[in-house]
């Protein structure tokens, strides 16, 4: 019976063949590899005599794949790229002290990375990656250790490990009230310019529904729908409203520090408290790393902290 090993040609040739298969060049191919364009030729000459079969035209100045070659290139490009994938699943970190944190844009900008000088300053030997997407990222997929993920478990991907409360009330820079020559305690929402946000996540408020929790009549819903300044980042809607622009939903979470400092100011008495919270969620089934619980101790804590 033949062995894989003696069926199979040369790795190296195949590695040579694929690389000039795909850029159509053995120049190319040669500056790839880091090799000389001669040993690109010989490397592809023998490939050919192993299989006894032409693989290449040599046509003025440039190569042409035959079709024996094309039937080779799809294979060996699709074996390869199979192994590479597997490989990088299975290569562990040449640095295990790191830890990769999946959160939303608003949540990285206005909470964690404002605080994140203090996990560093206790931990500086521990490297962090921070993927921060609207989108809903899944912690298998995307190789998530941690994720900061806002909403209701249970969630199919991991497990809540602590969670943060929040609620909702509009927010304003106190330098549009004083243009407006209004007071915030007694403002008519109404009456002001309302900021309005695209949200993917559908468990985040818009107007319409803040103010229909809120027991707010009509008014503010027509006010909001004509609204002249829309965002698709929060971001971007917080930063308006701090500018002066207009009046923003502000989640007490996200904005605390804003707050704080005076930038921003709530409007009104009105608020919502909402069923869903912030979530430190991990990977089911994975045991955390030092690194991981040493980021997990920490989040846990500023959790309760401010909660």
């Amino acid at each position: 019976m033949t062995t894989l090993r003696r069926s199979l040609s040369s790795l190296n040739a195949l590695a040579t063949f694929e690389a000039a298969a795909r850029l159509g060049s053995f120049t190319q191919a040669a500056h790839e590899l880091g090799v000389t364009q001669a040993a690109v030729s010989r490397q592809i000459k023998l490939l050919e005599v192993d299989l006894n079969t032409p693989l290449f035209l040599r046509v003025h100045r440039r190569v042409v794949l035959t079709p024996a070659g094309e039937a080779l290139a799809t294979t060996v490009t699709g074996a390869f790229g199979r192994m590479a994938e597997m490989i990088e699943t299975l290569r562990q970190p040449l640095v295990p002290e790191a830890v990769t944190i999946g959160s939303t844009l608003a949540f990285s900008h206005f909470w964690l990375l404002p605080r994140l000088p203090e996990f560093r300053a206790a931990h500086p030997d521990i490297k962090l990656k921070l993927v921060a997407e609207d989108s809903a990222a899944d912690l298998r997929r995307d190789r998530l250790d941690v994720a900061i993920r806002y909403g209701k478990p249970p969630f199919e991907d991991g497990r809540s490990l602590a969670s943060h409360p929040d609620r909702v009330f509009p927010v304003c820079s106190p330098k549009l009230l004083a243009r407006l020559g209004v007071e915030a305690e007694t403002a008519q929402l109404p009456n002001l310019p309302l900021i309005t946000s695209d949200w993917i996540n559908p468990a985040w408020l818009t107007w319409r529904s803040w103010a229909r929790d809120a027991g707010l009549g009509p008014a503010l819903t027509r006010a909001s729908d004509l609204s002249r300044l829309r965002f698709n980042h929060y971001t971007d809607t917080i930063q308006a409203a701090v500018n002066g622009e207009g009046v923003a939903l502000g989640w007490a979470t996200l904005l605390s520090g804003l707050l704080a400092e005076g930038r921003l100011v709530r409007v009104g008495r009105h608020s919502v408290e909402l069923e869903e919270r912030y979530h430190v969620v991990v990977p089911a089934g994975r045991e955390p790393a030092p690194a991981t619980a040493a980021f997990l101790d920490w989040i846990t804590g500023r959790f309760q902290a401010d909660a």
